[in-house]
């Protein structure tokens, strides 16, 4: 798989680690970053789309890429990179948020996965590793008919949801406790139903690193409860499902400095982000080491051999 930058905040950039051992293309797009950063109008989301389509084509190449886009501010520009597919995939995002609202007017990285349910190419999403805004009274505003109907499947990170439409639809966690680490055998039992949807079609991969807990994820949210080791299980998991047939897939979840331009953006910084008192340099040096080991594990060559699923041996 390739490696490319998207450079809209410099916290990829920053990193030297990652920029020496896997050589990524990089993208100057910085002066894009306060324009969309947390949110935009719909307009000027268009706008960032024909930008990358200058730079890259107007649709993905057929080998699989993988963008850091920086901040989880940035994750709604996963939606522009899911809009340049142009076969059917399944889609799995990890991340402590739902990103699923549906009343925002405008794009937000907090709308951006109701909008990709939309999507003819989407056939199924698969949210795992969410905790934070599923069933408080962001519920009223969750795309209740797509989690119902199945176009989006919700594993937790560590725990069931509770009250509305969460008591009548089946999630079960990660964990089986608070304290057992999630591994093959208890991901297969979670999602045996979906083996055969998983392995029909392609797979993309979003990935909030703010799904992680704080020693390997520092983020301008608020960390998740998931480990590195466990997240690799989980893409392992889903890779192999789908044959390692990868069309694409982001990462965000990097810390950097809130820079916005216009009152709408200044205004989500201030009211949703969470107070937080961070040194950006060891941000930095946490969320590189982190990147470091994801890309390595991304890109060594024993991931496309030697797994098997016990459930397509049942299945024989």
């Amino acid at each position: 798989m390739r490696i490319r930058v998207i450079d809209l905040d410099g916290s990829i950039t920053a990193q030297s680690r990652v920029l020496r051992q896997f050589q990524p293309d990089v993208f100057d797009l910085r002066n894009w970053g306060p324009r969309i950063r947390l949110g935009c109008r719909w307009k000027n989301f268009f706008r960032f789309e024909r930008k990358l389509d200058r730079l890259f084509g107007r649709d993905e190449p057929s080998d699989a890429w993988i963008s850091l886009l920086g901040s989880g501010d940035f994750h709604h520009a996963s939606l522009a990179l899911l809009r340049r597919i142009n076969r059917p995939f399944n889609l799995l995002v990890l991340d402590k948020h739902p990103d699923w609202t549906t009343w925002v007017p405008i794009l937000h990285c907090g709308t951006w996965l109701y909008h990709a349910a939309q999507l003819p190419n989407v056939r199924r999403i698969f949210h795992l590793g969410g905790d934070s805004d599923f069933d408080n009274l962001s519920r009223w505003f969750a795309p209740t008919s797509l989690l119902q109907d199945g176009k989006i499947v919700t594993v937790p990170a560590r725990r069931t949801f509770a009250g509305g439409f969460w008591d009548s639809l089946p999630h079960q966690p990660l964990r089986r406790n608070v304290d057992a680490t999630v591994d093959h055998d208890r991901l297969e039992d979670l999602l045996y139903p979906y083996l055969e949807d998983l392995d029909r079609f392609p797979l993309y991969i979003s990935l909030d690193k703010g799904v992680m807990w704080m020693p390997e994820s520092i983020a301008n949210w608020d960390s998740g409860f998931l480990d590195l080791a466990e997240i690799q299980e989980i893409l392992q998991f889903f890779m192999k499902a789908a044959g390692n047939d990868l069309v694409g897939m982001d990462i965000v979840g990097d810390y950097s400095p809130v820079v916005t331009e216009g009152v709408l953006r200044n205004l989500l910084h201030r009211f949703e982000h969470p107070p937080r008192n961070i040194e950006p340099d060891q941000a930095r040096l946490c969320n590189e080491r982190t990147n470091t080991m994801l890309l390595r594990f991304l890109t060594q060559d024993q991931l496309a051999t030697d797994f098997t699923f016990s459930a397509r041996v049942r299945s024989m």
